[in-house]
């Protein structure tokens, strides 16, 4: 029996050789896209929301942006609940609403502690109000944190307000102060037709409009001041003779966010700005 050649060449040999993979180069570190600072007034009828930032792409500041959610007593609290806890759906309602392309820590927030420590609703002993009041705010704090923005300052609300007494009595609209006796106003009074014990609730927005608007140049949105219903705290409408317990919340929002601006405006020179740059 004849036995037959073998003529097949081995697999190594027919294999064409293949070239190693070059290294892959270092991703360059990511350039700046700018920055953004939020202010947010949360209670328990609303969320409210301003913002301020610096595109470097296109060397122009932008805002301010304003955000708002506002519950009536018909609202379930879990359903207030689960609303505060998607906090970063307004981030980046901001964003957009700004026009910008933003990475997290390019982005500060400030955020109005729920109640003071001194308040007078901790020596009214309204336990109940306290526990839903801190539970929104948590849950507010929680979805920031929860989806990456960690840089967040919860404030006193005399810190924001500090910023503004000092903006408007330099501005000459009197010795402003945050005690009570000059935090109050019986010409703002008149002016939004309330108690003179709540004039104290429109002096951010006496701020913004005469202090914020005039310093840079942008146009504030006028909202109508917030009247107490059977219903819950909503917007006063217009013919309405009804008292108004407060400003709209985003005006305390905006002070909330000058505030932060100036708490770290040297974090926010490192991001190279330039010397000049437009505003829109």
């Amino acid at each position: 029996m004849k036995s037959g050649k073998h003529n097949s060449t081995s697999r190594s040999a027919r294999e064409r050789p293949v070239k190693k993979r070059p290294k892959l180069a270092p991703i360059p570190e990511r350039p700046p896209h700018g920055w953004a600072v939020m202010g947010f007034d949360v209670s328990m009828s609303s969320i409210a929301g301003a913002a301020y930032g610096y595109d470097r792409t296109l060397d122009t500041y932008k805002g301010p942006a304003f955000v708002s959610r506002r519950w009536s007593k018909e609202d379930h609290y879990f359903d207030r609940l689960e609303q505060a806890a998607k906090s970063h759906e307004l981030v980046l309602d901001l964003i957009s609403e700004l026009g910008m392309v933003l990475a997290m820590d390019e982005i500060w927030i400030a955020q109005e502690e729920p109640f003071p420590p001194h308040s007078g609703f901790i020596a009214r002993g309204n336990s109940g109000f306290l526990k839903q009041q801190a539970e929104i705010s948590g849950a507010f704090l929680g979805g920031l944190l929860r989806y990456g923005y960690k840089q967040i300052f919860q404030i006193h609300n005399q810190s924001w307000r500090k910023v503004v007494a000092d903006d408007l009595t330099a501005a000459g609209y009197g010795d402003v102060t945050i005690h009570p006796s000059k935090w109050r106003d019986p010409k703002l009074a008149q002016e939004f037709n309330c108690r003179p014990a709540d004039s104290g609730k429109f002096r951010a927005e006496q701020w913004a409009f005469h202090v914020y608007s005039v310093a840079y140049g942008v146009k504030i949105p006028e909202w109508p001041p917030i009247i107490e219903r059977k219903d819950g705290k909503v917007p006063r409408h217009a013919g309405s003779l009804a008292k108004a317990v407060q400003s709209d919340d985003r005006y305390e929002a905006l002070a909330m966010m000058e505030w932060l601006k100036i708490e770290i405006s040297d974090d926010l020179k490192k991001l190279k700005r330039p010397a000049k740059a437009k505003t829109t």
